[in-house]
Order: structure tokens, then C-alpha cells, then sequence
């Protein structure tokens, strides 16, 4: 009898101890849950609210909330525990989803630990992110796992389903592809291209690609003719070529995609390597210079007095991005010679444009003979380059140092007017020996009786 006793007395408080352990109560509802363990504050959540995007969300409910694909998620959460807890975390992550074989932070997220008091209500916010390949086909519900949990207790957890969407125009970049992949050398060529995916319900025409590295302030642009939804390109290669004297450091490689005729735009960046050129000494340059304008121009020129005068080529290149115009000037020659600009002072050009505007130096009749020094002024927005010039005044009307007749036009005029002067020579040459020879041949013919000349 008493083994008896003591064996119902045991199982009376088993049977006691095990009700008293389902005491505990899950996040936002009322079923019982395994709670602390021995000797430790333990967390008991009292309540707790869930917003997505500032929207309230149910578990297990009919109506459910509607996100698009790729859309950010900012996810509150709002507790409170009857009970102080130790290191309390809150996590929320997407279940049923990975990219290949790889864990991805997108769709992770956790706060950092925090202790909690009983009866006061705490709030955090985590950030997820829906997959931009979420597959429709395969279902349009996503499942969201919130827990929150501290360092003894059973954690406490509330799924969430969400209806995912595809907007009508969503084109994704996938990626940048650089060759060479990672760095390059200053002066060598760069090789881009582009990894698309359309992700829209609509198909998409005329797509703009544009990649560019803004700091040099190079750029290639590619078309892709359609890409229909749910499908994958990859453009073809984009070139550009590093400048030769570029600074040795990180830059950054930027993508635009341009569709939806221009109503909608995506960006994407990554980064590249530039090795500096050893063959390069790179100068750092003066305030106020601009790169984007480029000025060619010849060296010494000879001049020779009581001619026409000797022609300057100046070459103007606009290598921005934007239409430009440029006012040239001259100063340092009013005193010995007279000029003019063909055809005229003020140019515009286009963006990647190029043009040769003509310089006329004539020197003035007192003008003494030796070098002498001019400055060219070309002037454009936020930029004025100056070019010191030299001509070489020599004396004489007819005959230049160089054999020529009178007007030095510079080495590429110089030779057409030549070749023009030689086939002028040429045709009087020959326009006189065949009239010659006619007229020795109408002196040899015997002339006729009644024969009547016109």
C-alpha cells in the first residue's frame, strides 16, 4: 500500500509540473507553446502587431496582402513580453526560395540583440526584399517567417502568405560584364556588356543600353531590338578605350537601361581597376582646364611680304558630351599684319564633332623681317585656351624661300594650288600643239576651187 501511495503521489506532480509548462503563449495567438528553461528569465510574448510597408498583416487569413516582384520590404514589428527576457533577437526571412546553390541576404534578415522588461512594448524593423525571378508560373504566394526569440527560451513564430504581382514593365539587370574583368591598363581597351531579363508582364521594344565610367567621362551605347517578358539577353560588347595618361585608382562603370520608350529607367554600377601607364607621366592639370575641348594647331609658318598672305589650320574638337560653340580671337600681330578667320570667328560644333577653321596672315608693308610671336585665343563655356603661334616675316613679293610663287598657304594648300597650276600648264601646253599642228596641216592641203571658209 504505502509503494502503492508514493507511486500516485509521483504522478500526481508529473501531472502538475506538465500543465504548469504550457503556460507560456505564442506571438499573436493563444495556443500554448514549450517555455523556459530552468533557473532564467525567459521571454513570454503578451502581444505583438506585424506591418509590411506599413500595411497590417494576418496570418491564416482569406484576404491577402498584394507586393510586387522585386519590391523592398520594410517589415515592423511590435511586441511586448509579461516577462523580462535577456539577448531578445527578432528575425523574419522568405522560406521555399533560393538562388542556385547560394544563400542570399535579400530575403535574411535579423536585428542585433536587446534585452526586454516585462509590460513594455519594443519595436524593430527589418528589411527584405522580394526575388526579381520570383516565378509566377510556379504560384503567385510567397511565405514570410517573423520569430522572435531570446537566448533559452523556444522561439516564437508567425508565417505570413503574401500574393506576389509582376509589373507591366520591369527590365532587370542582371549584370555587368567587363573584359578584362577586373582591372585594366591606362591606354588598353575596355570591353563591356550587359545581362537583361525581362520581368514584366508587357514585352519590351527599343531598348537603350548605355554604359559609361562618368569620371573620364567615356560611355558606348547598345540596342536591343525586343526582349519578351519572362525572357533573358545579354547585349553585345561596348568599347571604350581608357585615355593614356588616366590616373591609377577605382572607377566606377555605370549601366543605364533606357525602355518603355524612355518612361522607365534602370541603373546598375560596378567597378574597374585602372593600372596607371608606365610610359605615361601623368601632369596634374591647372585650375580651370577642360579636357573636353581639344585645340591642334601648326607650328612656324613663313610669311612673306606684299603676298596674300599665309594660312594658319586650326583645329577644333568638342570631345564633351553637349553641343558647344567657340569664339576665336588673335592678339600680338595688329601692329606688323592683317588676318582674317574662314569661314568666320565663331564655330559650332556637335558633340564628338570636328572642324579646321583657316587663319590668313598677310604682314603689312613695314613690317620687319624675323620671327614673330601671336597668341590665338579660343574661347568656349567654362573653358579659354590660349596658343602662342610663330610666323617668319620674310622679305619679297615673288618668290618664297621655299621655291613657292608668292603665298604660303601651308603644307596641304600649298600642294593643291601646285597641282592646279600644273594642270592649267598642262592643258595650255597641249591646247597649243594641236593647234599647231592643224594649222601646219591646213598649210599642206591644196587648195581648192570654190572651197569656202568659215
Amino acid at each position: 500500500m504505502k509503494k502503492l501511495a508514493i507511486g500516485a503521489l509521483i504522478m500526481l506532480i508529473l501531472t502538475i509540473s506538465f500543465a504548469f509548462s504550457q503556460t507560456c503563449v505564442d506571438c499573436c495567438t493563444g495556443d500554448g507553446c514549450n517555455g523556459a528553461s530552468a533557473n532564467s528569465q525567459t521571454l513570454n510574448i503578451e502581444d505583438c502587431i506585424v506591418k509590411i510597408n506599413d500595411r497590417t498583416v494576418k496570418s491564416d487569413v482569406s484576404v491577402l496582402k498584394a507586393f510586387e516582384r522585386g519590391e523592398e520590404l520594410d517589415i515592423n514589428v511590435e511586441f511586448s513580453s509579461f516577462q523580462d527576457a535577456q539577448d531578445v533577437q527578432v528575425m523574419a526571412f522568405i522560406t521555399g526560395y533560393h538562388r542556385g546553390d547560394k544563400f542570399t541576404e535579400d530575403i535574411f534578415d535579423i536585428s542585433s540583440t536587446f534585452d526586454v522588461e516585462a509590460n513594455v512594448s519594443y519595436e524593430k524593423t527589418l528589411t527584405l526584399r522580394l526575388p526579381d525571378d520570383f516565378k509566377l508560373s510556379a504560384g503567385d504566394r510567397v511565405k514570410i517567417r517573423v520569430e522572435i526569440s531570446d537566448k533559452y527560451s523556444k522561439s516564437f513564430i508567425k508565417e505570413y502568405n503574401l500574393k506576389v504581382e509582376a509589373l507591366e514593365n520591369n527590365v532587370v539587370i542582371q549584370d555587368i560584364l567587363l573584359d578584362p574583368s577586373d582591372r585594366v591598363e591606362a591606354g588598353r581597351g575596355l570591353f563591356a556588356s550587359v545581362r537583361l531579363k525581362n520581368m514584366g508582364d508587357n514585352d519590351e521594344e527599343g531598348i537603350k543600353i548605355t554604359t559609361s565610367i562618368p569620371e573620364l567621362e567615356l560611355r558606348a551605347t547598345q540596342y536591343i531590338d525586343q526582349l519578351d517578358s519572362d525572357e533573358s539577353t545579354t547585349s553585345e560588347d561596348m568599347f571604350m578605350k581608357i585615355p593614356s595618361c588616366t590616373e591609377e585608382g577605382d572607377y566606377v562603370v555605370k549601366t543605364t537601361v533606357d525602355y518603355a520608350d524612355g518612361d522607365e529607367v534602370v541603373t546598375k554600377q560596378t567597378t574597374i581597376k585602372i593600372l596607371a601607364d608606365p610610359e605615361c607621366h601623368v601632369t596634374t592639370p591647372t585650375q580651370g582646364s577642360d579636357d573636353k575641348t581639344v585645340v591642334t594647331v601648326p607650328g612656324k609658318q613663313d610669311v612673306i611680304k606684299g603676298t596674300a598672305g599665309t594660312v594658319y589650320p586650326i583645329i577644333l574638337e568638342n570631345k564633351g558630351f553637349t553641343d558647344r560653340s567657340y569664339q576665336l580671337s588673335v592678339g600680338g600681330l595688329e601692329s606688323w599684319a592683317t588676318y582674317r578667320f574662314d569661314p568666320g570667328a565663331l564655330v559650332l560644333l556637335k558633340a564628338g564633332e570636328s572642324q579646321t577653321v583657316y587663319l590668313y596672315v598677310a604682314p603689312k608693308a613695314d613690317a620687319t623681317a624675323g620671327e614673330k610671336v601671336f597668341v590665338v585665343t579660343v574661347e568656349t563655356a567654362g573653358d579659354k585656351k590660349q596658343i602662342a603661334l610663330t610666323a617668319n616675316v620674310i622679305e619679297g613679293e615673288t618668290q618664297s624661300p621655299n621655291g613657292g610663287f608668292g603665298i604660303n598657304l601651308g603644307n596641304g594648300s600649298q600642294g593643291l594650288i601646285l597641282g592646279l597650276v600644273v594642270v592649267v600648264v598642262l592643258v595650255v601646253i597641249v591646247g597649243l600643239i594641236l593647234g599647231f599642228n592643224k594649222a601646219k596641216g591646213n598649210e599642206e592641203e591644196p587648195e581648192q576651187p570654190g572651197q569656202t571658209y568659215y
